[in-house]
């Protein structure tokens, strides 16, 4: 498993108009890309979100594990244990966590799915994640727009972003999408902590009456999702949430509480496709379902792909649905052009990859034509 190089490089994506959830627009996309090597040239990669000081943590746990002989296991511990105390602390380990995971796969011949039991299914079913709001732009506009090119691209579910406006003003455009949207096609809804609890409530009977599938992360996440268990025993729509776990021991504590209905690890911030994988099994225990977040860029979305491969069906019944996978259809190009070959929607689903590690192949010249910063040791 010896790793003797690693490069880290960030990518960006500027957004004009910006966009973003109910709290806050955003000017760009930007992400830190993993790249590992082993003394026989094998590739292994990975990625999180860029945030303060994420850079320089990658690269500290990068010089930490290189020319390590360790298992897997325990360079991912190493990475954890180096990275946590740092900034970036949950993200950095993960990004080196995902690329770890992909060069061992790569060096047995297998999928990372095959490292954590096997594919489940040969196919998964993505639904359209929103890039959510646009400035200057009201969502009777951009919702019936965004429902049309999500469509038009072959998905079969969408999930928007509320919140940002009042109540009173979301809920009838709402209720009009629901009308506008084919039968059997989903929605969901994210609030990304547009509210407080009595609101959440509130907006979350809206949802409920129009049959949403789930209702993501309404309230404040920070400091450890406090209140959702008083928001799940007051709606009968599930709520999910936990995106923002940074550990199997984060995503207990909501699961112990009844915090959430679905939980979405996401391998890029909670440490990792095995530590995912994990944190889906306790979800299982708890009768809670899995449903991955993703970070919106290639390797993220990847990533998640495996780990929605690995997951059982939630019933035997033929009528439950099968896991979804998020897939963001906001304006990013690095989601498509960092990949040789691009994932392809076929009637409403994705193909498992086959290959070794995480399936994809990166194109090396673009990721260091684009890149802003980069690290190499």
């Amino acid at each position: 498993m010896k790793v003797v190089e690693f490069e880290c490089f960030v990518i960006t994506h500027h957004l004009a108009p910006r966009t973003g959830p109910s709290i806050a627009y955003s000017s760009e996309h930007a992400y830190v890309i993993v790249r590992l090597v082993d003394e026989n040239g094998i590739v292994g990669w990975g990625e999180t979100y860029r945030t303060p000081g994420t850079l320089q943590t990658i690269e500290a746990v990068c010089r930490a594990v290189a020319g390590s002989e360790a298992s897997l296991r325990d360079l991912i511990r190493d990475a954890r244990w180096v990275g946590g105390g740092l900034a970036g602390g949950g993200f950095a380990p993960s990004a080196v966590s995902v690329a770890l995971e992909d060069l061992r796969a790569r060096q047995l011949g297998i999928s990372v799915s095959e490292l954590y039991g096997g594919p489940m299914r040969i196919r998964v079913r993505p639904y359209a994640a929103s890039g959510g709001y646009v400035e200057g732009q009201d969502p009777a506009v951009t919702w019936p727009r965004e429902l049309e090119r999500a469509m038009a691209a072959g998905y079969t579910a969408l999930k928007l972003r509320v919140g940002r406006d009042p109540i009173e003003h979301e809920e009838p455009l709402l209720r009009s999408l629901r009308k506008e949207a084919p039968s059997g096609f989903e929605l969901m809804a994210d609030g990304n902590a547009a509210y407080s609890l009595p609101d959440a409530i509130r907006m979350g009977l809206i949802l409920q009456d129009l049959g949403f599938r789930w209702y993501e992360e309404p309230m404040q996440q920070r400091g450890g999702y406090v209140g959702y268990d008083r928001l799940t025993s007051s709606l009968s729509i599930a709520i999910a949430g936990g995106e923002g776990s940074l550990s199997r021991g984060d995503a207990l504590r909501l699961l112990n509480r009844n915090a959430v209905d679905v939980i979405q690890p996401d391998p890029v911030i909670c440490g990792g496709v095995g530590d995912s994988i994990a944190i889906a099994d306790m979800a299982t225990i708890h009768g809670v379902t899995t449903v991955p977040h993703a970070s919106n860029n290639a390797i993220g979305i990847a990533a998640s792909l495996q780990i929605v491969a690995t997951l059982p069906d939630a019933t035997r019944s033929p009528s439950v649905p099968d896991p979804l996978l998020e897939y963001g259809i906001d304006e990013n190009p690095n989601r498509q052009r960092l990949l040789m070959e691009p994932p392809v929607i076929e009637d409403g689903w994705l193909q498992v990859p086959t290959g070794p590690g995480l399936g994809i192949e990166i194109d090396e010249d673009y990721l260091r034509s684009t890149a802003v910063e980069q690290v190499r040791g």
